[in-house]
C-alpha cells in the first residue's frame, strides 16, 4: 500500500476537495523548511511528504487509482484493464512488465516547492498570510502521466485500456478579481487587522441561473513588516455563474505614503527638516518612531549627505526574526539671504 496520504494530511479518505486544500495549507506553511530553520531536515522530509499527498487527493484520476491500489500502484504501474477492484500493481501479480504510471511533481528536484508555489502563488513562505492567503492552485486537476513500457504487449491497446486523462475534468474557473488594500506605514510596522467586504453574485436558483448579490465580511490579519505587494487570497468568493467556478478575490497590500518616512526593503528612511543654524552649529533633534515612541538624535554638524544609523529601529523581516536599520536623514531648509548676510557668513566660513 505504501504511504497513507490521508493520514499525511490528516483528512478522512472521504474528505471534499476543499477539505483537502486547507489541510495542504495549513501543512505547508507549518512545515516549510525555510520556517523551520532550528530542525530543516525533518521540515524537508515532511514537506516534501505533504506536498506528494496533496498532489495525489487533489487530483480525482490520481485519488482514484490510489485508493484502488495504493502509493505502490500509482508509482510503480498498474494494469487498469485487470479485474477486481478496478486493476492491481504491477509485480504484485506475477511481473506484468509495464502498465500505466502516474508522473509526481513532487518526485522532481524542487518539485514540493513547485507545488508550494503554484498553490500559493509564491515561492516565500513568509509573503503568506497565515489564514492561506495566495491560494489559487485549483485542485492540480490534470496533471501528466506517463504510459509505461509496452514492449511485448501488441495486443494491450486493442484489450481495451482505459487511458486516465478520460476522467472527468474540473470546471474552467474565472480569472481572479484584485482589490488594492491601502495600509499605513504605521500599520505596516506594527501590525494590525482591516475588515473587507466581499459582495458577490450567488446563484439561488440552478435551474434559471438566478442570482442574488450576498455581503461578507472578511477580516485580515496584517502582521508587522509585511511589503508592497503582499497578497491575501479568498478562494472562489467571486460572482458565481453556471458551469463556471467562481473567481479568486485577490487583495494587494498596498502602502500609503509617509509625510517623514519612506521604506528601503528592511530600512526605514527619516527625513528630518532643521535650518541652517541647526546644520552649522549643531542641535538635538526628537524622531519620532511609527508606533509613537521618542528617539533623541544629537548632530554637531550636519551636510545634505549626513546621515545616522539607529540598529535595529527598522521594518521586521519575517524570514530572519530580526529588524532593519532606521537612517536618518537631514533636510536643511536654508534661509533666503541679503547680499550683506552672504558677505558675513563668506568671512565667518573664511576665518574657519
Amino acid at each position: 500500500m505504501g504511504k497513507d496520504y490521508y493520514q499525511i494530511l490528516g483528512v478522512a479518505r472521504n474528505a471534499t476537495a476543499d477539505e483537502i486544500k486547507k489541510a495542504y495549507r495549513k501543512l505547508a506553511l507549518k512545515w516549510h523548511p525555510d520556517r523551520c530553520q532550528d530542525k530543516k531536515e525533518e521540515a524537508q522530509k515532511k514537506f516534501q511528504e505533504i506536498g506528494e499527498a496533496f498532489e495525489c487527493l487533489s487530483d480525482d484520476s490520481k485519488r482514484k487509482v490510489y485508493d484502488q491500489v495504493g502509493e505502490d500502484g500509482l508509482k510503480n504501474g498498474f494494469d487498469p484493464s485487470a479485474g477486481g477492484n478496478g486493476g492491481s500493481p504491477f509485480g504484485a501479480a506475477g511481473g506484468m512488465p509495464g502498465g500505466m504510471r502516474f508522473q509526481f511533481t513532487s518526485n522532481g528536484p524542487g518539485g514540493a516547492e513547485e507545488i508550494f508555489k503554484q498553490f500559493f502563488g509564491t515561492s516565500n513562505p513568509f509573503d503568506v498570510a497565515d489564514d492561506g492567503g495566495m491560494g489559487g492552485m485549483g485542485g492540480m486537476g490534470g496533471m501528466p502521466f506517463m504510459m509505461g513500457n509496452m514492449g511485448g504487449m501488441g495486443g494491450m491497446n486493442s484489450g481495451g485500456m482505459r487511458n486516465a486523462s478520460s476522467a472527468t475534468r474540473p470546471k474552467t474557473q474565472a480569472p481572479p478579481i484584485t482589490h488594492n488594500l491601502a495600509v499605513s506605514l504605521e500599520d505596516l510596522y506594527k501590525g494590525t487587522t482591516k475588515k473587507v467586504k466581499i459582495t458577490s453574485k450567488r446563484i439561488v436558483d440552478h435551474n434559471t441561473g438566478r442570482t442574488e448579490p450576498i455581503s461578507k465580511e472578511k477580516v485580515i490579519t496584517i502582521k508587522p513588516g509585511w511589503k508592497d505587494g503582499t497578497k491575501i487570497t479568498y478562494e472562489k468568493e467571486g460572482d458565481e455563474t453556471p458551469g463556471v467556478l467562481p473567481a479568486d478575490i485577490i487583495f494587494v497590500i498596498k502602502a500609503k505614503p509617509h509625510e517623514f518616512y519612506q521604506r528601503v526593503e528592511d530600512d526605514l528612511i527619516y527625513t528630518c527638516p532643521i535650518t541652517l543654524q541647526e546644520a552649522i552649529c549643531g542641535t538635538k533633534v526628537s524622531v519620532k518612531t511609527l508606533d509613537g515612541r521618542i528617539l533623541p538624535v544629537e548632530i554637531k554638524c550636519a551636510s545634505p549627505d549626513t546621515e545616522r544609523i539607529i540598529a535595529g529601529e527598522g521594518m521586521m523581516n519575517n524570514k530572519k526574526r530580526q529588524k532593519g536599520d532606521l537612517r536618518v536623514r537631514f533636510k536643511i531648509n536654508f534661509p533666503h539671504l541679503t547680499d550683506q548676510q552672504r558677505q558675513q557668513i563668506g568671512k565667518i566660513l573664511t576665518i574657519g
